[in-house]
């Protein structure tokens, strides 16, 4: 049984908007008929491509990826949706962009035996997502599993592992510590185990921050993602995200200034922007974890 919970917007569409009609754009036709082909040949069979561009660097052959379906993306007419706003399938997507690896994609449901290619009908029973195969025989579960093999043999380019007791932090913790949070009744304060436990961890994430504040590789000083910063910033955009709607008033607290600064650096980051998934697939991904239908209003994307 589902328990509706409508969520409020402070957000204001603006007014100035750029116009959407063909005839005051003589090229927007051409791209309408262009989408629809493309479209069309996903149909036909031909796959999901993550990248195409060439590169002249050892990379991984025939390299092909397994995401889990959104399953409210599909629509009318389309035979393959979206992604879920699952953090380790953005992890995976920030990793493979920043690599450069070309990839084919594939949509799935296991649970529902949709899409599933036959290399991973034999060799993921469990159904662990995300999911890749290259060089013909290598198969790796899960988003970590892929991004080290990959990394241990594809170093070039090279990205930076993170600072000093990196690994301590993982963002399966922050995805277990948001879904408790969201499942107590009890307000955000002292009183709370689960708002302990989550503080307790921002603080720790604070204090790794400023011990590695200027190492090399540290997302602060060289503005680019390191192996850490991938698998941590997603799950705590969705944290920040989910939180803000599922119980308004959720802020970062005080004592934490420096993730405070961090996260507004790593959401503008431009890679983390492209593959950042919309607020309602964010709310798609946690309600059935919630037992939760969570209503939110027509101007949120």
């Amino acid at each position: 049984m589902f328990t509706a919970v409508y969520a409020t917007s402070t957000h204001k569409p603006g007014t100035n908007k750029p116009s959407t009609s063909s005839k005051s754009n003589p090229n927007m036709r051409t791209g309408y008929t262009q989408r629809a082909q493309n479209r069309a040949a996903n149909r036909r069979g031909q796959g999901r491509q993550g990248s195409v561009k060439k590169i002249d660097y050892p990379h991984p052959k025939a390299l092909e990826v397994c995401f889990k379906l959104d399953e409210k993306s599909i629509k009318e007419g389309v035979e393959e949706g979206e992604a879920s706003a699952d953090p380790f399938t953005i992890e995976l997507k920030m990793y493979l962009e920043m690599k450069g690896f070309p990839h084919k994609i594939h949509i799935v449901d296991p649970e529902k035996g949709k899409n599933l290619p036959e290399w991973f009908r034999k060799n993921n029973w469990d159904g662990v997502l995300p999911m890749t195969k290259y060089d013909k025989e290598q198969y790796k579960l899960g988003s970590a599993e892929t991004m080290m093999a990959l990394e241990k043999k594809f170093c070039v380019p090279s990205m930076s592992s993170g600072g000093m007791g990196a690994g301590r932090f993982r963002g399966k913790t922050v995805k277990n510590l948001t879904l408790s949070l969201l499942k107590s009744v009890r307000p955000y304060d002292d009183t709370n185990p689960d708002w302990k436990d989550l503080v307790l961890e921002f603080k720790e994430l604070d204090q790794y921050l400023v011990q590695c504040h200027g190492r090399e590789g540290d997302y602060m000083k060289s503005k680019k993602f390191s192996l850490w910063d991938i698998r941590m910033v997603p799950a705590l955009y969705n944290l920040v995200t989910i939180a803000n709607y599922f119980k308004p008033g959720f802020a970062l607290p005080d004592e934490v200034p420096h993730l405070r600064s961090y996260l507004q650096h790593a959401f503008e980051d431009p890679v983390f922007k492209k593959f950042c998934p919309t607020v309602r697939k964010i709310v798609r991904y946690y309600e059935p974890k919630l037992n939760v239908r969570i209503v939110l209003p027509d101007d949120v994307v």
